[in-house]
């Protein structure tokens, strides 16, 4: 059965991912705003987890996940086997919130709210620990990273990891993540330590698409994609699978809202489904 933490007081939070990896692969970093996870490193050690990989959905949260649970049988499965955490998100939007992932500090601390501010941040600094992402500490602690995002957000990490994949940004969203869903294939053939992937369809049908049935048609392309990714990790891979933000066009997707998906929504929550290979 899945075992289902929800903290009152949101101490689970998408700053608690970074540190979470740097203790259970024993990773050093200078401590962030986030902290480990006691329950995720336990279930590590359990399952003798050496490696991570972190997928971002964006526009996954805690409400759509439970709406829609049913037609992703890859990430139920995950979740039924290892553990489901409800997360707070620190942005409304996708650049913060990953950027919170990848640092373990909150928008106010790293400064990144688009991408160009990347280049901006270590232009002042180079050195600052507060922009520095978890597959940075695991390159310099000797560890293998790669990561696998849109093009420009993968430059940022050229000559700090030691493979990016960019996937141009694309109108066919759909076309868009089943290539990055190949590339991240093709990156655990090279067996790094530290994997981080970004899928799309969710947060763009979220503003184009009409009918539940319309967003129906990219969670289950999402969830294979995850699929995918899953079985072509090797035995001993920890998975992180988290949403980055609660779903964007929200006055379209509430309109017949329960009180728990408006809550949900107001406070930010995402799910974090932690599995291993």
């Amino acid at each position: 059965m899945c075992k289902f933490w929800y903290v009152k007081s949101y101490e689970c939070s998408l700053v608690d991912i970074a540190p979470t990896i740097s203790k259970i692969l024993n990773i050093p970093m200078v401590p962030p705003d986030g902290t480990y996870l006691k329950e995720v490193v336990e279930y590590a050690k359990e399952h003798e987890c050496q490696k991570a990989v972190i997928i971002i959905v964006d526009s996954l949260g805690c409400s759509l996940y439970r709406y829609y649970i049913e037609i992703m049988p890859y990430l139920r499965g995950i979740a039924e086997s290892g553990i489901l955490l409800r997360c707070r998100s620190t942005a409304d939007y996708t650049t913060p919130a990953i950027a919170s992932i990848f640092t373990g500090y909150y928008p106010e601390e790293h400064h990144i709210y688009a991408t160009d501010d990347i280049y901006v941040e270590r232009a002042k600094d180079a050195s600052n620990p507060k922009i520095k992402s978890i597959l940075e500490w695991a390159q310099e602690a000797g560890r293998k990273s790669s990561v696998v995002i849109e093009s420009r957000g993968a430059d940022s990490f050229l000559g700090r990891v030691i493979e990016t994949f960019g996937v141009p940004d694309s109108k066919d969203i759909i076309e868009y993540d089943k290539k990055i869903s190949d590339a991240a294939a093709h990156a655990l053939e090279n067996n790094p330590d530290v994997l981080a992937v970004h899928l799309r369809a969710i947060d763009r049908y979220a503003h184009r698409a009409t009918t539940w049935k319309e967003m129906s048609y990219a969670v289950t392309t999402i969830d294979e994609n995850i699929g995918q990714i899953f079985s072509n990790a090797e035995k001993g891979t920890l998975f992180f699978i988290c949403g980055d933000h609660p779903i964007h066009a929200a006055e379209k997707w509430l309109k017949s809202a329960s009180f728990y998906e408006i809550e949900s929504y107001k406070n930010r929550l995402v799910p974090l489904i932690i599995g291993s290979s």
